[in-house]
């Protein structure tokens, strides 16, 4: 594990007389604290490391912050620096290498996920910006509950693999895709509602959506 460096942790003197941390690997992004006595022990994603010193510096202080109890966003230059197209194609491989169950393919057994995005592009439902610098693959484990996923910091979308079959009809199978697209329009925003009114309101504009949500809950309770 490398530490972080020094620089970084200078933000917490204002905060706390000692201060350390580290940089760990984890699949998804994430941090974590200690406060112990006057000093902070802090643990963040290696998907950090290397990151700008002001980024690392902000970072700390938005953690020393949380640590004492403050609400804070997160700082516009760390925001800035995970939305961007660089951070995303450095470290999306390595999330893909994390990532288990993802069968690391868009095509499947009887679909391919990309005629899916490309029916939802063609109908206007999606467009290129919402698709752009991504990545779709489907599952190896075939979830009924959880029949897709996103990652909106590596614009990552896993489709469970129990909808590459022969009795899903496509418009189940692009509805799904249509919801995980639309996470990726929304984009990073951590500190934000995920299903928020306005995501409500793209995913009704899916002509099927009552159709194949009525599908997909039936499928979860087999």
């Amino acid at each position: 594990m490398a530490a972080i460096p020094e620089s970084a942790l200078a933000a917490c003197r204002p905060y706390f007389r000692e201060a350390a941390g580290d940089f760990v690997a984890r699949k998804e992004f994430g941090y974590s604290w200690k406060v112990y006595g006057s000093g902070i022990e802090m643990h963040v994603s290696d998907y950090l490391q290397g990151a700008p010193d002001q980024v690392l510096f902000d970072f700390c202080d938005m953690v020393c912050r949380r640590a004492r109890g403050q609400r804070c966003s997160e700082p516009p230059s760390y925001l800035d620096h995970v939305r961007s197209d660089s951070f995303i194609v450095d470290h999306r491989p390595t999330y893909i290498r994390r990532s288990r169950n993802l069968a690391r393919t868009g095509c499947g057994e009887t679909a391919y996920l990309h005629d899916s995005v490309q029916r939802l592009l063609d109908c206007g439902l999606l467009e290129d910006g919402d698709v752009s610098n991504s990545y779709i693959s489907w599952t190896v484990r075939d979830n009924v509950r959880r029949v897709g996923f996103c990652s909106t910091m590596f614009r990552v979308v896993g489709i469970s693999s129990r909808l590459d079959s022969d009795d899903i009809p496509d418009f189940v199978r692009d509805y799904v895709v249509y919801h995980e697209c639309l996470h990726l329009r929304q984009g990073y925003r951590p500190s934000k509602r995920v299903h928020d009114s306005q995501f409500r309101s793209w995913e009704r504009l899916h002509p099927r959506w009552r159709e194949a949500e009525s599908i997909l809950r039936k499928l979860g309770s087999m």
